[in-house]
């Protein structure tokens, strides 16, 4: 029997027939309510989070959020989209992908039998964004790594101590044990080492806010608070005058067909124009700064918001640096950290595998930028050869070319052939 359950009863009794009463009735049994693994008393404590604003928020209220849901939408389909790739090093710093590792298929292509690798890390990334903890949990075959199963972040308990095992609550009330090296977890802000920071903590004042001025500029709307035209008149008019002037006004006035049609009064009644809006009202000025707010939460530049102005640097080249350097960074070395410590063991680290995303996928610009920044690496005009061919094919995605390999050392005797070196 689960705690909520336990209360429901106590507070509204079941209809219980009578029955027989047995002759002898030993001891009256009371059944013995377990709090620390009640799944659904946990997902009521977890439910809300207050602040200063007075909303109440849980996940999918937070969601609503335009700002918010943007944010979370685009920093994890981003992270989903990226390449991750599983290498190996090699001497001379020509990494090659560890094609033949159990943990390539899986990083790269087929997380689960139900996920892809895409569908996989964009649910993680979005439950660590806004439950500061996203898991799943590592499958294993005799001793081979086989998939990774993600596990909702409301159903992990908090753990107290380095080295304590994961308890994850089930659906029917029981607790399942899983070993450290076999939850693959990726953590964000955190005042322990243990337990991410949940968003809803963490930006409670932020969030509520933003939620409240949400809801003030809907009841603005729903009960009419925009009026744009008054009819007065001094002194009162009776309800028969009121319904026949309503009902002229429709009937004279309304309707695309009565557009611009010249207003036409009586009985001393006078025309005003009310000039007041959301605007005025500084509703607009709120929901645009609490925008702002959020951006500065997640690290998001303004114009990936949708906001209305400049920002700095030229264009969008330096807005998706921004976005590259200072949002996205510090998520990808926590997934290539999380994938090395968990997923890899010690022997395995030591021989030289590592992931790697590839985040130049973002940073490609235009054709012409591409053509013009290979060109120079690749030597052109006689200087000398900074990249290989076949680096180059990696950072475009393209598979290796059996004469790629090798540089040159630029133009020789004032413009003769380029001498190809080893």
């Amino acid at each position: 029997m689960g705690f909520l359950t336990f209360i429901s009863d106590w507070i509204d009794p079941p209809s219980v027939e009578p029955t027989a009463v047995a002759p002898a009735v030993p001891v009256q049994a009371y059944s013995v309510i377990d709090l620390a693994s009640d799944a659904g008393l946990e997902d009521f404590l977890r439910n809300g989070s207050g602040n200063l604003a007075g909303a109440t928020m849980n996940r999918k209220t937070v969601m609503r959020n335009t700002a918010v849901k943007r944010s979370v939408n685009l920093i994890s389909n981003v992270m989903g989209m990226l390449p991750l790739h599983l290498l190996q090093k090699a001497d001379g710093g020509d990494d090659k992908k560890a094609r033949d590792h159990a943990l390539f298929e899986i990083l790269a292509d087929k997380t689960n039998t139900q996920q892809d690798a895409f569908q996989f890390r964009r649910l993680v990334q979005r439950w660590a964004l806004v439950d500061g903890n996203g898991y799943a949990e590592v499958l294993r075959s005799r001793g081979r790594i086989t998939g990774l199963m993600p596990i909702h972040p409301s159903k992990v308990q908090k753990r107290e101590n380095w080295g304590d095992p994961y308890k994850v609550n089930n659906s029917n009330g029981g607790t399942r044990v899983i070993a450290p090296e076999n939850m693959f977890h990726l953590m964000g802000d955190s005042d322990d080492g243990l337990n991410g920071i949940s968003l809803l903590d963490e930006a409670a004042d932020a969030l509520g806010l933003a939620l409240q001025a949400d809801k003030a500029a809907a009841r603005l709307f729903k009960h009419g608070a925009l009026i744009r035209d008054v009819l007065s008149k001094e002194g009162k008019l009776s309800p028969e005058a009121i319904a026949n002037l309503k009902a002229s006004l429709g009937d004279e006035y309304g309707g695309s067909d009565n557009a611009n049609r010249t207003l036409v009064l009586e009985e001393g009644l006078k025309y005003q124009s009310v000039q007041a809006n959301a605007k005025d009202s500084q509703h607009l000025e709120t929901r645009d700064h609490q925008i702002e707010e959020i951006a500065r939460v997640f690290g998001m530049p303004r114009p990936f918001l949708m906001m209305d102005d400049t920002s700095w640097g030229s264009g969008i080249e330096q807005l998706g640096i921004y976005f590259t350097t200072y949002t996205l960074a510090p998520w990808l070395k926590a997934w290539e950290s999380a994938i090395s410590r968990i997923l890899l063991t010690n022997e395995e680290r030591r021989s030289g595998l590592y992931p790697k995303f590839n985040e130049r996928a973002l940073l490609r610009g235009s054709m012409a930028d591409q053509a013009e920044f290979f060109s120079k690496m690749m030597g052109s005009g006689g200087s000398p050869q900074i990249m290989e061919q076949n680096e180059a094919r990696a950072l475009l995605d393209l598979p290796e070319h059996p004469e790629g390999s090798g540089l040159n050392s630029g133009a020789v005797n004032g413009g003769g052939d380029n001498a190809p070196t080893e």
